[in-house]
């Protein structure tokens, strides 16, 4: 006999169940490292050198400091992915043996809390003694039951430290990169102020758009408000260091 599912437990169109995609991005663990990653770099290295600018020194001195920051960030940014990636994974593995070991030691126990999960769901009744049947039939399967609906962990990590770290790392320096490069340029210090201010602004606002496809915000107010993020940390620094150039 199918599973069905209680009458309140179904939603249809009439009453505003709607099915969507957006959510579901291919990638959206990768995607949201480039995003963040690139995020940081922009703020913090957009800061540093209008801290360093507003001290009024040479283009080669903001350089300097530009391109210190932007190496120092880069690498604690993906050193700091990499442990962080890497111990979620050492804490799930370490929560799917407990579970492994519950489900041989305490079938009965475990069994009981498959039941309490799926009633909590709305199941009931014949509907509910299959589903408990069907999720203990396989140790694998209820295993992986325990670790999603019980514990709220992914069955298996789905992104290696590696990967993880590499990615935040390369985001934060093309990020960085933007507010630095212009000091590299044969320009005035005036010139090359304004034209990191130009291209630092324009890609803060990429990075908050880019930002939706995992938020589902509106575009233009996550783009406006990681700008204005931006705008605040280097007018803070710009005054520090007018202040304290004196």
């Amino acid at each position: 006999m199918p599973l069905r599912l209680p009458k309140y437990f179904i939603r249809t169109k009439e009453d505003g169940a709607t099915h969507t995609e957006a959510a579901h991005i291919p990638g959206g663990r990768s995607l949201r490292d480039l995003v963040f990653g690139a995020s940081d770099g922009l703020v913090a290295a957009f800061a540093v050198v209008s801290g360093v600018r507003g001290a009024q020194v040479s283009p080669r001195v903001v350089l300097l400091a530009g391109l210190a920051e932007l190496i120092g960030g880069t690498i604690a940014m993906g050193l700091g992915a990499f442990l962080a990636t890497k111990s979620e994974h050492e804490f799930i593995a370490s929560e799917r043996e407990r579970e492994e070991r519950e489900v041989v030691e305490f079938p009965d126990e475990e069994r009981k809390e498959v039941r309490t999960i799926f009633a909590r769901k709305g199941f009931h009744g014949e509907a509910l003694e299959q589903m408990v049947a069907h999720v203990t039939a396989d140790p694998v399967f209820w295993v992986d039951t325990m670790m999603s609906e019980e514990l709220g962990l992914a069955a298996v990590p789905r992104t290696s430290p590696f990967r993880s770290g590499l990615l935040v790392a390369v985001a934060y320096a093309l990020g960085a990169a933007f507010p630095v490069l212009p000091y590299a340029l044969p320009l005035p210090v005036t010139a090359a102020f304004e034209l990191s201010i130009g291209l630092t602004l324009a890609a803060l606002f990429v990075a908050g758009a880019l930002k939706t496809r995992m938020t589902g915000r509106p575009a233009l107010r996550s783009g406006l408000e990681t700008v204005l993020i931006g705008a605040i940390a280097a007018a803070a620094t710009f005054a520090a260091g007018r202040f304290i150039a004196g």
